[in-house]
């Protein structure tokens, strides 16, 4: 990796100054750091973070990959409390490892996970993907699946591109070719890289697949350290992709480390930030393909060694905010939370904040729900020596807004619900996510979508568009609450979503009997009873097509 050793020291005040003025007058939202306190006590230099529920228990777990020292798996013991499992469930690689992501490859409910390695000397150790066994262990299918790459892998990204209901992965190496890996119908993979076109040998760093064109497939945007052009590939819905960065304004050159998308002004459209060892970007969509540079008057181009960032609404008022991370050795510049104001502009709102500041070495972030109070909190993978404190587990404590939580699960489409979208009204506001797996740097946030909703009360309508292009609308959700959405497989009494009649349908539509929900009233009499089980009977050990 290519770095400047030395930084203006202009350049450094400067930017001092404009974080500290900007944030006088603001009131620095309450985070607090429970990351000893949690058991995030594991050693090593600390470098990529992913979070997502491996167990299926409704609490979600962090797992941190970690170079000289084994990586850890932290399961949530439900009291923002984590134990390190990753021995006894077969993920404690000391593979010098940069990036990690969660998805579900086979469809078979539960996260499996892929490791990127690659460095570390004459012997670099290969690449990992684990696939969950459903137990609490995991086996690395790495070797059988063809996927145990030692080129020096920099980050991990999954979608679904080519729409056929299971989830692909691309690697991202530096300075070498990248791996673009086909999912077979969660039996394996095939390295498609040459086939799609995304071909990349350059100083590789954070990337992210996001629909920016909205025509309903998944595009991917490369990010280059060492002053490299930046790509954006294009999904041109037949397997290929095609580089289109200079069209859409987004060939960006600079010393770039993350990038993480979200719809700051509404519109329906995603919209992109940025960081860079330089003033970071932030790239306004113009809804026609290309991106406006508003950096400048939106108030994010911070400059620092920044890695990590997210898009997030920390304090429940309906705007998008973003954390941002720095490695405070390299240039001794602070982290930043900023809070959008919702007119394309953001105010950094952690001046002063040793927490929020984190003036450490700071590389991957990711956030989520980790004590399932509604707010999202951050993980911070800082390295633990005797200079640094190791991993940060930011609580937030400073929501005061109402909030609406959803966990999409694909059943035509893969089960990750990766590139789905979600369209929620209220108070005639509209507010728009997408599923992404791995943004930022070296980050994996929950795949549930989050929203404040402020001093909103109830919710309109939820307009989910699945990955296979279908929708579904949701109405009367519950606000302050996290929800599970199951795409319809149009497949009467699969109350399970497995395609079948079984008994498991069976156990539902009895505990379901004498009430009134829709799903169960299968002959559209208003209530579940005799005449539904009836019906139900008749299809038993039926098969959907």
């Amino acid at each position: 990796m290519l770095r400047l050793l030395t930084i203006s020291t202009a350049l450094v005040v400067l930017a001092l100054i404009c974080v500290s003025s900007v944030s006088l007058g603001q009131e620095v939202p309450t985070f607090v750091d429970m990351g000893a306190s949690a058991g995030l006590t594991a050693e090593g230099q600390h470098h990529a973070v992913a979070i997502g529920d491996y167990d299926n228990d409704g609490w979600e777990d962090i797992f941190v990959g970690s170079k000289f020292a084994p990586n850890a798996l932290y399961r949530n013991n439900g009291d923002m409390t984590f134990t390190d499992v990753a021995a006894e469930a077969g993920v404690a690689d000391q593979g010098f490892t940069n990036a990690a992501i969660w998805l579900d490859f086979d469809n078979d409910g539960d996260l499996d996970l892929a490791t990127g390695n690659g460095f570390g000397g004459s012997s670099p150790a290969p690449n990992r993907f684990y696939v969950n066994q459903g137990d609490g262990t995991f086996v690395d299918m790495a070797e059988a699946y063809g996927m145990n790459s030692t080129l020096m892998c920099r980050s991990l990204h999954a979608a679904d591109y080519d729409n056929d209901g299971f989830t692909d992965l691309y690697v991202v190496n530096i300075n070498n070719v990248n791996h673009f890996y086909k999912n077979e119908g969660g039996t394996g993979f095939t390295n498609v890289y040459q086939q799609t076109g995304t071909l990349d040998t350059g100083v590789g760093m954070g990337s992210i697949f996001f629909d920016y064109d909205n025509d309903g497939d998944q595009d991917l945007y490369l990010t280059h350290d060492a002053n490299q052009t930046n790509k954006l590939y294009r999904n041109q819905g037949d397997g290929s992709f095609i580089n289109l960065a200079f069209f859409a304004g987004l060939n960006y050159q600079g010393n770039c480390m993350g990038v993480d998308v979200a719809d700051i002004n509404h519109d329906g459209w995603l919209d992109l930030y940025i960081t860079d060892l330089y003033p970071s970007a932030m790239f306004l969509n113009e809804c026609d393909g290309s991106f406006e540079d508003i950096s400048v008057p939106s108030g994010t181009s911070d400059s620092g060694m920044t890695w990590g960032c997210v898009f997030f609404d920390y304090d429940h008022d309906g705007e998008w905010d973003l954390y941002i991370v720095n490695d405070y050795q390299f240039a001794p510049l602070p982290n930043i939370l900023y809070h959008g104001n919702g007119d394309n502009t953001f105010t950094p709102v952690s001046g002063g904040d040793a927490t929020l500041e984190h003036t450490y070495s700071d590389y991957g972030l990711a956030m989520g729900d980790l004590d399932r109070d509604g707010d999202l909190d951050l993980v911070i993978a800082t390295p633990k020596s005797g200079t640094q404190p190791g991993l940060g587990l930011l609580r937030n404590d400073a929501s005061n807004g109402h909030w609406l939580q959803v966990k999409l699960q694909g059943t035509l489409s893969n089960r990750d619900a990766v590139g789905a979208r979600a369209t929620l009204h209220f108070d005639g506001k509209v507010r728009m996510d997408e599923v992404n797996i791995g943004q930022g740097y070296s980050g994996a946030s929950t795949l549930d979508l989050h929203w404040g909703l402020g001093e909103s009360t109830a919710v309109d309508s939820l307009v989910v568009t699945w990955p296979n292009g279908e929708s579904t609308t949701y109405e009367g959700l519950s606000v302050d609450t996290r929800h599970v959405l199951t795409q319809p497989t149009n497949c009467l009494a699969d109350f399970n979503y497995d395609f079948a009649r079984a008994s498991g349908d069976l156990l539902v539509l009895l505990s379901a009997y004498g009430g009134f929900a829709d799903e169960t009233d299968l002959d559209g009499d208003g209530v579940c009873a005799t005449s539904d089980l009836l019906v139900f009977l008749t299809l038993f050990g039926t098969t959907c097509d």
